[in-house]
């Protein structure tokens, strides 16, 4: 490590202090360490995968504007694990230095967990990475922020530079586009931008969305597309909204996004959840039981970075002596809970009372008379409306068409074995703490 980059993090570590906060700061911001200064390029070690997943997604822009402060330079910022830069500094001894196609090595199909909410983008992904070009092109996927679309574009490219480190493969965001056909205008090196973006194999271009009230850059991509798709060259695409939800956007980019395959990625299910959360423990080397687990499934909602962010937050507490249970799971998502309550509806209803008796929500919204599905049924009626400002006809609209009378009957037998039953309402209660804890 030179003296002046050590000069510079000395520095940026003064800046971040009184920007962030204290025990965020030293838990990420001190845990880096400065290794290289290159012309456009600081290399940074992280001790932990959990460290450095938090530092890129949370904090990377805090420490490259800290970074351009006292350089006066704009510099792209590489972190990396232990013994992970001296194993990159071997490798590019050994080969020629390749295409820079601004991929995150850590998204892969491996580190994807799959669920009925995703199956059909990743089947596409994957059968794009065998065959890019040719299985899906276009491929457009949309859904909501935090989904998993840019993993899985990561992971697309990825797998195809794994099959082939020849092929250039490219990721941006819109905005990057944008920014930099701008740029090509100001400085008039419009070649030099189509000969970026026209001559390579696979462009990866993320929130394609923000280009829809830039009508010179809509008209740029257009050509591009065009220049790309008839050398055979795959394209990927993401939004955060179907094609028909982008306002302003050109008829002939709604046709060419149209021409392959559109696939959506819609909020993980309740068991993608706890998937998800345990390969997140497992990566942070961190145990946590099945029903803490369960618990923050439950109380969040569809984004998966939260999800991230709640398992760093028990491995940071852990790795400070403390014992991971349901207090310290209810105090990570109480800093969540700040912004995002979580809506009572009948769907969440049914779901945790299905769970609670072993049943599935098929069983719960079926015809079944049965003493081991009725009870749990009225339990989850009455719950409705003691937590919900819906009516009675609503609810019973909400059990797949149940006569609204089924609904008040449900309700008064169940309000009325409460009075009788301490266990009843024991159960009521534990159920309605896992439904509004």
């Amino acid at each position: 490590m030179t003296d002046s980059l050590e000069s510079i993090w000395k520095k940026c570590l003064n800046t971040l202090s009184a920007d962030i906060q204290p025990t965020l700061f030293n838990a990420y911001i001190m845990s880096i360490t400065p290794l290289e200064i290159t012309e456009d390029i600081i290399a940074f070690e992280v001790p932990e995968a959990f460290l450095l997943n938090t530092i890129e997604n949370k904090f990377y822009p805090q420490i490259r504007n800290a970074i351009t402060l006292h350089t006066g330079k704009e510099y792209r910022l590489h972190f990396y694990l232990p013994d992970q830069y001296k194993k990159k500094e071997q490798e590019n001894k050994q080969i020629i230095p390749r295409f820079n196609s601004h991929l995150n090595g850590r998204y892969t199909f491996d580190s994807f967990i799959t669920g009925n909410s995703n199956r059909m983008a990743y089947a596409a992904a994957v059968a794009i990475s065998s065959s890019p070009g040719k299985a899906y092109n276009p491929l457009f996927i949309y859904g909501q922020s935090g989904l998993g679309k840019t993993h899985l574009m990561h992971a697309i490219g990825n797998e195809i530079l794994n099959k082939d480190p020849n092929q250039k493969v490219l990721y941006v965001t819109s905005e990057t586009f944008t920014n930099e056909f701008i740029e090509a205008l100001e400085q008039k090196k419009n070649d030099e931008f189509r000969n970026k973006y026209r001559k390579i194999d696979v462009l990866l271009i993320d929130d394609i969305q923000f280009i829809s009230r830039r009508e010179r850059t809509q008209e740029e991509f257009f050509y591009t597309f065009n220049s790309l798709y008839s050398d055979g060259k795959q394209i990927v695409v993401s939004s955060d909204r179907p094609i028909n939800e982008i306002s302003i956007l050109e008829d002939r980019l709604r046709t060419r996004f149209a021409w392959g395959l559109i696939a959506d990625i819609q909020a993980p299910d309740f068991e993608t959840k706890v998937a998800i959360l345990k390969r997140k423990a497992d990566e942070n080397n961190i145990i946590v039981e099945k029903n803490i687990l369960e618990h923050i499934a439950f109380q969040t909602g569809d984004n998966i970075r939260e999800l991230e962010g709640i398992i760093n937050h028990l491995t940071i507490s852990s790795s400070q002596g403390r014992k991971i249970d349901l207090n310290l799971a209810r105090e990570a998502l109480r800093h969540l809970q700040k912004t995002e309550t979580k809506e009572i509806t009948p769907k969440v209803i049914i779901d945790v009372v299905s769970r609670y008796y072993n049943l599935t929500v098929e069983d719960i919204l079926s015809k079944k008379r049965n003493k081991e599905i009725a009870f749990p049924r009225q339990i989850a009626m009455y719950l409705c409306r003691e937590l919900s400002n819906l009516s009675f006809p609503e609810i019973g609209e909400a059990f797949g068409g149940k006569n609204h009378t089924t609904v008040m009957y449900a309700h008064e037998q169940i309000t009325k074995k409460c009075e009788e039953s301490f266990d009843l309402r024991d159960t009521i209660e534990e159920i309605k703490k896992s439904i509004v804890c």
